[in-house]
């Protein structure tokens, strides 16, 4: 897939973030923890039924587990665009 929708994907990704409550600055640290982010699993399962239907991304909510990072949610979320 184009680095330009890998980039938009992301861009929609922190955009969702944030209407779940994140902080934009902290949004900027790829290793701000989610629990520092107080995204939980609810806000996790939710962003991946937006990419679902914004970009025909399926992910699998059960791909989350154990993901404790900004920079893991995101490496998880754009490993669909890779398959």
């Amino acid at each position: 897939m184009a680095v330009a929708v890998q980039q938009e994907i992301e861009k929609r990704i922190i955009e969702a973030l944030v209407e779940f409550g994140a902080d934009p600055d902290e949004l900027r640290r790829p290793d701000a923890t989610l629990e520092e982010l107080d995204i939980d699993s609810l806000d996790l399962f939710e962003l991946s039924q937006i990419l679902k239907e914004e970009f025909g991304l399926d992910v699998n909510p059960d791909d989350f587990e154990g993901i404790t990072t900004l920079d893991d949610a995101k490496r998880v979320l754009l490993s669909y665009v890779e398959s």
